[in-house]
Formats: structure tokens, C-alpha cells, sequence
């Protein structure tokens, strides 16, 4: 099958381990995708998710992929699974000593991360709330290239969802100054899973300063 974005996000990772900038990519692509699980026995109605743990010298790994195709070719008889966002699973193995296994015997460039990288990504995917004080002026954004190329990735897993985007450098009435970003035509049932996923974003972009989010009816003059 075709390289995806995870792909070319691990690929440099590998390329570069020590680099921040592409540790953070990484992250950012791997909470934001859907994930294939292999579990250990098809769940009861209601009940938690029990993924099939491979026990390894460095400690249990649980089994995810990145594509159905990518699982049916790893495994050799059937076995149940579950489909997650990568969110979801980083927060439901972290503190429990699990390594996680992304694409391991696939064609696809493999990775297994240990459960300190879980623990940190769990923590930077935490949920915020949407911050809308009074923003007294807006010029040009002063962001980072790694900050706008992970907006513009999670603007795009969310289309459909919204009419414009607009990123500005925002002076607020109480003085403090901070990056706004300016959505229309976002439902008010999306916003709450909206302002998760640029969150998240932005914190893993690892951008200083903080990124207030709203949602005006229409898009201000100031803006434009």
C-alpha cells in the first residue's frame, strides 16, 4: 500500500532521533490517525478494551497498525481487534508499563516506543478548554514552522468540519499577547473535538506561549 503521513513522520524520526522537531511530528501524526489493535479477546458489551500483550526482554508490547491491510499481513490466523484514534489508545496504555508496537512486521517502517514516550505523549494530549478573552488587536502570526505545519495538518483531518481558518498574533484587553486562531462555520457539537485536536497540535508543535481558540459567527475585519 501507499506511504502515509505517519509514515514519513517516522521515517524522520528515524532519520533524526534526537530531534525535537521530529519527535513532536511524529506524536502529532500517531495520536491524530486511526489505529488497528490486536486484542486479546473480543470485549463484552460495555467493557474495556484488553489489547493482546507480545511479552518481550524490554516488557509486554501491545500491537497496533496503521492500516487493516497492514494487520491482516502481519497476522497468521484471525484474531479480534478494535479501531481507535491513536489518542484514545496513548491514553488507555499510559502508566501501565506497556510498550507500544506501530506497524511491526509490515513493510512500513516499524516503531516501538516505550512507556516513558507514552506516559509524555498522553500528557501533552490532555484536553483543554477553549480560551476566548477579548482580543484588543491582531497583526501577522509569529509562529513557528513547526507550529503551522502542524495546524495545517489537523486543519486538514478535520474538513468538513468548518468554512475558514484564520491564524493571527493577538494583543488581548488585559494586555497579554498570545496566537489566536479564528474558525467559522464550526457546529457547536464539533467545537469541543475541534479545540482537542489544535490543541494538541499546538502543544506538540512545541510552540512557547499559548494559542486561543474562537469561534465567531462570522470572521472579524481585523482578520482579513
Amino acid at each position: 500500500m501507499s506511504r502515509t503521513p505517519l509514515d514519513d513522520a517516522l521515517a524522520r524520526l528515524a532519520a533524526a532521533p534526537e530531534a525535537e522537531e521530529a519527535r513532536r511530528a511524529f506524536w502529532e501524526r500517531l495520536l491524530a490517525c486511526e489505529l488497528w489493535l490486536i486484542l486479546a479477546e473480543e470485549p463484552a458489551p460495555g467493557a474495556a478494551l484488553r489489547p493482546l500483550l507480545l511479552p518481550t526482554a524490554e516488557g509486554p508490547v501491545a500491537l497496533a497498525f496503521s492500516a487493516e491491510a497492514r494487520m491482516a499481513g502481519f497476522l497468521t490466523s484471525p484474531a479480534p481487534c478494535a479501531v481507535l484514534s491513536g489518542r484514545r489508545l496513548v491514553a488507555a496504555l499510559a502508566g501501565q508499563g506497556v510498550l507500544l508496537g506501530v506497524d511491526l512486521g509490515t513493510d512500513a517502517p516499524g516503531t516501538l516506543q516505550p512507556p516513558e514516550a507514552i506516559a509524555w505523549a498522553a500528557a501533552h494530549a490532555a484536553p483543554v478548554a477553549e480560551v476566548a478573552g477579548r482580543v484588543a488587536a491582531v497583526g501577522p502570526p509569529r509562529a513557528g514552522r513547526a507550529l503551522l505545519a502542524a495546524l495545517d495538518a489537523r486543519l486538514a483531518s478535520l474538513t468538513g468540519r468548518g468554512e475558514e481558518a484564520w491564524l493571527a498574533h493577538a494583543r488581548h484587553a488585559d494586555g497579554t499577547e498570545g496566537l489566536v486562531l479564528a474558525l467559522t462555520g464550526v457546529a457547536e457539537a464539533d467545537r469541543p473535538a475541534v479545540i482537542e485536536a489544535l490543541a494538541e497540535a499546538f502543544r506538540l508543535s512545541g510552540e512557547a506561549g499559548m494559542l486561543d481558540i474562537l469561534f465567531p459567527d462570522r470572521l472579524p475585519e481585523a482578520f482579513r
